[in-house]
């Protein structure tokens, strides 16, 4: 039996064995290391506001420099329309000369830019009045990064002034101007809109309408105010950069659950809003603190758009949870709800980022890169990196995240019941790749099936070692989480222990796939597609599908099947083309076979009906005798299980030929006035199936007998044929 290597191992142990140091909360946070550069990742990762300069010096920009060595590839940032504006209505060109260094900074570094339009000047205000622009108290709002609304620190912080509400002539034509001369535009925000984008849509290709709508510290308007901004903003985006995507302004979510859902109601009130995507071309969301909502919350957005429509892309385009216990910083030491220590923070962003591949999210952006001003502003500090420029343990597991959890051909995910979370990436650059959890705060043993006889697994410092499998799984000591709320509702643990990686290191695909040639023609509504393959570690775990009809794309039928291939989805008459590629059990596709037999489905088969005339069968013989009575007033059908298949017909007899597909049927032969009272004569039917073995026509051509209700004692008489 070979050893299982397990996590139970006493701490001291583990860094010998590893020749690590220790990462605990209370000792060494300064010194947290970071690994190598990230040079490979898949672009879909990013931070918020990475170009900040040296807090100390005011120049440089060594945050961007440390963002894009951890494996980000994309900023998000703010482009004040204060700052670009001026109170006459002039643009600033001092503000846009600084916007010009920091974009063409950040593109020259490898960096895509989603840029943030947003804050209207004073004077573009629709309800504007002159005012004190001092700082005015604002209260924090319940649930701003939490879902439990009152749940927070409300204390008063400083803002700058009243958030700005409607932009002036937001409701006219978002290209409509002010002056005959077209000096000017009317609809202030399209105006905005359409001169930042003209002037950065070469480098930036993504732009945000706003920033948490639901929250009047960013906007004061109404619901159906900002599905106006979003479609102005749309469509000034567009008229200038045909390929520049529009995000909907980055949902706060908890503060009003709702909110965007009625956005989206009334936008779908437009008569052109499905023409032009419904105005939007990305889902934006904030979520923070616990690391399931990326996957949760995610879900629930994605069913209520699609429910609506909308089928677009979602970004997490803010994540991240504040601290609390770092010595180094902190100016408390005291737990605050949904708060999490340093070491916690990095089992978030590693939970949170497996979470999000496994709920469809296309990038993710971790808020911030550094705490910046969110000590000052909220005592709150979310950094990867202190001010400072020393590392948090987050950063080094954003860097695991960036590293390994790239690019896989699926992603699946079980929550188990014993508490044990799982998310897998299949056939990424590493092979296949799971991240497993602990949600409870006792320290589990997960028995996880292997697909290999070796794996290497993977803490979040980036710590490796080889582990082997006993009895067919590698068992795994997973910590208890510790991440736990406060009061009453400490027993609500929102982010799990730390985050295991097991690396299964199988990317050799399978081989082509042997497909074997069909008939030309198949007579059955099923038909068999028998193909093999091989493959060198993992094995072969199925096969997909993609049938082609003679037109248009390829189009994957079901998902992974074994072989043969039942295809069962083909309608008589048509033509279908297949071909098939294999996967192995470590999710890599291997190539397409060269095969792509075709076949056309011949599903049916000529019925002729000929009843030349129906007698009252008096003998009961079932054959027509001198005397028996010729029936005239008949009525005469042809269904099948579901419905009639022609037309009813009354009279003394019934002649047709028609075509039907596989099935059982039923002809129905009775008197006009049936039901009705003896004496008379009872229903006959003639009961038929049509099916791949039915190679001449099926045909009916005698006299048919309807016995008396005496003779039959009331039973209708069943003939079966085919």
């Amino acid at each position: 039996m070979k050893r299982t290597l397990t996590l139970a191992l006493p701490i001291l142990a583990l860094v010998m064995l590893l020749g690590i140091s220790s990462h605990s909360s209370a000792v060494g946070l300064a010194s947290v290391a970071p690994l190598p550069p990230v040079t490979g990742g898949d672009g879909r990762a990013g931070m918020c506001y990475s170009f900040y300069p040296d807090p100390d010096s005011g120049s440089g920009r060594p945050f961007m420099d440390l963002a894009y060595q951890a494996g980000s590839r994309w900023d998000r940032f703010d482009f004040d329309w204060r700052r670009l504006e001026r109170h006459d209505g002039s643009w600033n060109e001092e503000g846009f000369a600084l916007y010009d260094a920091l974009v063409d900074e950040l593109h020259a570094a490898g960096f895509n830019m989603v840029g943030i339009l947003l804050e209207g000047p004073d004077q573009l205000r629709a309800d504007y009045a002159p005012m004190d622009l001092g700082p005015q108290p604002r209260r924090r709002p319940p649930g701003w990064y939490i879902p439990e609304p009152g749940a927070v620190d409300d204390s008063v912080v400083p803002m700058a002034r009243v958030a700005p509400a409607i932009p002036s002539g937001l409701y006219e034509p978002w290209d409509s101007w002010r002056t005959e001369d077209r000096t000017d535009f009317v609809n202030s925000w399209g105006r905005f809109v359409h001169e930042v984008v003209s002037r950065y849509g070469d480098r930036i290709k993504h732009w945000e309408m706003w920033n948490e709508p639901e929250w009047d510290v960013f906007w004061t308007g109404t619901e159906a105010d900002y599905a106006q901004l979003l479609k102005v903003g749309y469509q000034a985006t567009k008229a200038t950069c045909s390929d520049c995507q529009v995000l909907f302004g980055g949902l706060h979510y908890w503060i009003k659950p709702n909110y965007y859902k009625e956005v989206l109601d009334i936008l779908a009130t437009y008569p052109d809003a499905a023409a032009h995507n419904y105005f939007f071309d990305v889902m934006s969301v904030h979520l923070y603190s616990r690391s399931s909502n990326t996957y949760d919350v995610v879900k629930e957005i994605r069913d209520e758009m699609a429910a609506r429509g909308a089928h677009h892309p979602i970004w997490i385009t803010e994540t991240g949870v504040p601290m609390w216990g770092d010595e180094h910083v902190h100016p408390y030491k005291d737990k605050q709800d949904y708060h999490a220590r340093p070491d916690e923070a990095a089992a978030y962003t590693v939970q949170s980022y497996a979470n999000a591949w496994a709920s469809g999210v296309e990038r993710y952006f971790f808020f911030r890169t550094h705490d910046a001003d969110m000590p000052d502003l909220y005592g709150e500090y979310f950094g990867l990196i202190r001010n400072n420029r020393s590392l948090r343990p987050a950063y080094v597991a954003y860097q695991v995240a960036t590293t390994y959890l790239i690019s896989p051909s699926m992603v699946t995910n079980w929550s188990y019941s014993s508490g044990v979370r799982r998310v897998t990436l299949w056939g990424t650059p590493w092979g296949k790749v799971s991240v497993l959890w602990n949600a409870t705060p006792n320290q589990l043993t997960y028995a996880y099936p292997a697909t290999l006889p070796t794996a290497r697994l993977i803490d979040r410092r980036g710590s490796e070692w080889p582990i082997e499998t006993e009895d067919g799984v590698y068992r795994l000591d997973l910590p208890g989480a510790t991440a736990n709320r406060t009061g009453e509702n400490q027993h609500d643990y929102f982010i799990g222990g730390d985050p295991y990686l097991v690396i299964e290191e199988d990317t050799v695909p399978p081989s082509k796939p042997v497909v074997e040639p069909l008939d030309t023609t198949t007579r059955s509504p099923t038909v068999m597609i028998h193909c093999s393959a091989t493959d060198d570690a993992a094995g072969i775990w199925g096969y997909e599908l993609q049938v082609w009809q003679g037109s248009g794309p390829w189009q994957r039928w079901g998902r992974i099947h074994p072989t043969p291939i039942v295809f069962t989805d083909g309608e008589d008459g048509e033509t279908y083309c297949f071909r098939v590629r294999a996967w192995d059990r470590a999710g890599n596709p291997g190539p397409w076979g060269d095969e792509t037999p075709c076949t056309t489905l011949d599903l049916n088969r000529w019925v002729h009906v000929d009843v030349p005339y129906v007698f009252g069968d008096v003998d009961g013989d079932g054959h027509w005798s001198e005397g028996e009575p010729r029936l005239t007033d008949v009525s005469f059908r042809l269904i099948d299980e579901h419905r009639q298949i022609i037309a009813a017909h009354e009279g003394p007899a019934w002649s047709f030929t028609t075509r039907v597909g596989y099935g059982d049927y039923t002809l129905i032969i009775s008197p006009s006035d049936w039901p009705s009272l003896p004496p008379g004569w009872l229903p006959r039917t003639i009961s038929f199936v049509v099916d791949e073995t039915s190679d001449e026509p099926i045909a009916f051509g005698d006299p048919i007998g309807l016995r008396s209700h005496v003779a039959s004692h009331f039973l209708p008489t069943v003939v079966v044929g085919r």
